[in-house]
């Protein structure tokens, strides 16, 4: 039986919701699998772009100093894809609040960062659907990332939860000073996602700050095995001083 467009989408986002590169690596040609099929899909596009720009900010995570500076192209090419993909999810539909979304989004890093227009699309995308988590979740962003809101709150308590509204709102308590909570959300995150290194490499880099170096570093090893190659593992070693 043939795949429906809206099939691929919904898997497509699954995949993109593991918040990991293997995920996205699967997501991408489902997506674009969708808009050969339909090419005025705005949903897939929408989707399309917010895949490029977790991505981007995924790879961009993994290198710091005159490697981020060497490796830029790279997630600057994935920032460039979602905000071209952002656009065409606009000009199809611009009452989707996913276009919306992912134009958000887009705009949040890379060449193109535009804080004011970004701010301005989180909350159109909130107008056009005040229900969906996603939407909420990127205008707690733009808002400053309270993490009291309930906005988020409601994103890491959902059925499944949010992972990257756990991982901003664990950042969101550690630069406040409240380790605790941030490594609980953490270590919720951990539970449901066993196997993503971002998660593995955010408790590490809380428990440094704690010092709980050997800890950090005995958790930052769990994930090399996980993925060896994966540089976000090495910079990991590399902010606590630890050559691979």
């Amino acid at each position: 039986m043939e795949t429906s467009i809206d099939e691929l989408i919904k898997r497509g986002r699954e995949q993109r919701m593991t918040f990991d590169v293997p995920g996205y690596e699967e997501a991408v040609p489902l997506l674009r699998e969708a808009i050969e099929l339909c090419p005025t899909t705005a949903a897939a596009y929408a989707e399309l772009s917010l895949t490029y720009s977790a991505w981007g900010l995924r790879r961009e995570a993994s290198f710091t100093g005159l490697r981020h500076e060497l490796r830029a192209i790279e997630f600057q090419s994935l920032y460039d894809l979602a905000y071209d993909y952002a656009d065409l999810a606009l000009r199809l539909a611009p009452e989707l609040a996913a276009a919306h979304l992912a134009m958000a989004a887009a705009l949040r890093r890379g060449l193109r960062a535009d804080p004011e227009r970004r701010a301005r699309e989180a909350l159109l995308a909130v107008e056009l659907d005040g229900e969906d988590l996603e939407c909420r979740t990127e205008r707690w962003r733009v808002q400053g990332y309270d993490p009291d809101d309930p906005s988020v709150r409601a994103a890491v308590e959902a059925k499944p939860p949010l992972l990257p509204a756990q991982l901003d709102l664990a950042e969101a308590l550690a630069e406040r000073g409240r380790y605790p909570e941030a490594l609980t959300e953490l270590e919720y995150a951990l539970r449901l996602h066993p196997s993503n290194v971002q998660v593995y490499c955010d408790i590490a880099m809380l428990l440094d700050r704690k010092g709980l170096r050997a800890k950090a570093l005995e958790l930052l090893g769990h994930a090399r095995r996980l993925r060896p190659a994966d540089p976000l593992v090495t910079q990991g070693f590399a902010l606590l001083g630890e050559a691979v």
